[in-house]
């Protein structure tokens, strides 16, 4: 007989005016690419270095993001939501792909409470536990993430303070893969402080953001490795309003696990833990899309980063250069022409070298005329060319891909 009274206290918090009334309807939110393509080598097109040489008829897989996230309570200007996103990775090579064949990779990549109005000190803040994306910054014409501390955490976003806002969060990046003489040697525990103050305005139409990061490193009893060190990373990026879109200017330093993050071109959320003491690196982008006219834009990155110290015996620094731009001609609301030309040059620790081409040609159906607009549908042509190995592509250093692609977000 208890259990009637239970279940009757249950429907009345559920039906509740604070828990249930009019509350928002399940957001749906995506992102996805797919598409054909082949190589004049023979087989499926080739992808190489997309985040030097440019995505756009470089892209080899199948990829998508569901995102479905709902207000659960909504009460005297407090709510909570919750998110979540499942991802899949696949390399598109037939009807039925799935983990049995290990051609496809299915992944969490969001789960999270988000709380708004809870936080005396700060209403208009939002505070959040779980896993997420945490405030992600990146290049989208090279699919190139430059500051992502992602992962399972904890923080608070957007606290008034001065001119400007400031967020923190608490990230774990725990590593199980760390090597000592090659062999696995336990796991490691990384947590990493990530603090941001964005909204400075420095004159009209440029804005500072500013950030640091500081991981910290933490052996399990099974650790046998040797000693990591805690490392830093600091970020600045100036955003210019200009020609009916953007330019942004970053630059980021980083010490021992960072220097080695960002010798290969890592955006925050993972820590080389296995650098040796002393490393350090730092990068420089400038990136951003203008409009020329109403029919004519362009997309551009030029990146330079630079690592000492990151690899014993390391003998050069460990360095890399790469340009990138997207120009697009508008024929109508919903037809575009867009050409793509990226070069990359670098230089591993032991001196020996790396660098390509890509030159691409695309005619595209798309949503609207803005750069952003999206589904897209592209018809490519695309060369290649491997400057530093004459034999990557089937036996030579060129190769063409030929495909369609699709692209959307929502």
């Amino acid at each position: 007989m208890k259990i009637l009274p239970l279940a009757a206290a249950i429907s009345a918090a559920l039906l509740s005016s604070n828990v249930m009334a009019e509350l928002a309807p399940v957001e749906f939110h995506g992102y996805m690419r797919a598409g054909v393509g082949v190589s004049d080598g023979g087989g499926q097109q080739v992808q190489f270095n997309k985040n030097d040489l440019g995505r756009l008829g470089n892209e080899s897989d199948v990829y998508g993001e569901i995102a479905l996230g709902k207000e659960v309570f909504n009460d005297d200007g407090v709510s909570f939501k919750v998110n979540s996103m499942i991802a899949i990775a696949s390399d598109g090579s037939n009807d039925w792909e799935g983990t049995k064949e290990d051609d496809s990779e299915f992944a969490l990549r969001q789960f999270n409470v988000e709380a708004k109005g809870v936080l005396g000190f700060a209403p208009e803040a939002t505070l959040w536990a779980g896993k997420r994306y945490n405030q992600r910054h990146d290049v989208h014409i090279t699919d190139f993430y430059y500051w992502d501390v992602s992962g399972a955490g904890a923080g608070i976003d957007h606290i008034k303070a001065g001119p400007g806002q400031l967020s923190v969060a608490w990230v774990r990046s725990d590593r199980s893969d760390v090597a000592d003489t090659g062999n696995a040697n336990g796991a490691l525990n990384v947590n990493i402080l990530d603090a941001r103050y964005a909204g400075i305005q420095l004159w009209d139409g440029m804005s500072l953001e500013v950030g640091i990061d500081y991981a910290i490193t933490n052996g399990s009893d099974t650790y046998t490795g040797t000693d990591p060190k805690n490392g830093v990373l600091l970020t600045s990026e100036f955003t210019q309003s200009v020609m009916g879109g953007f330019n942004k200017t970053v630059f980021q330093y980083g010490t021992e696990g960072y220097g080695k993050a960002l010798a290969y071109g890592g955006a925050g959320n993972w820590y080389g833990a296995e650098a040796q003491d002393g490393a350090k690196g730092y990068r420089v982008i400038n990136h951003g899309v203008v409009n020329f006219t109403d029919k004519i834009d362009m997309s551009h990155m030029i990146r330079y980063s630079s690592a000492d110290e990151v690899e014993a015996g390391q003998t050069n620094d460990i360095t890399n250069f790469s340009i990138v731009v997207r120009p697009s001609y508008q024929w109508t609301e919903h037809q575009k022409t867009i050409l793509e030309a990226g070069y990359f040059d670098g230089e591993y620790a032991t001196g020996s070298k790396a660098g390509g081409q890509k030159y691409t040609i695309a005619q595209a159906w798309t949503a609207g005329s803005n750069f952003w607009a999206r589904p897209e549908i592209r018809v490519y042509a695309s060369y290649l060319k491997n400057d530093e190995n004459t034999t990557a592509f089937n036996g030579g250093d060129t190769e063409a891909n030929f495909g369609v692609q699709a692209e959307a977000w929502w």
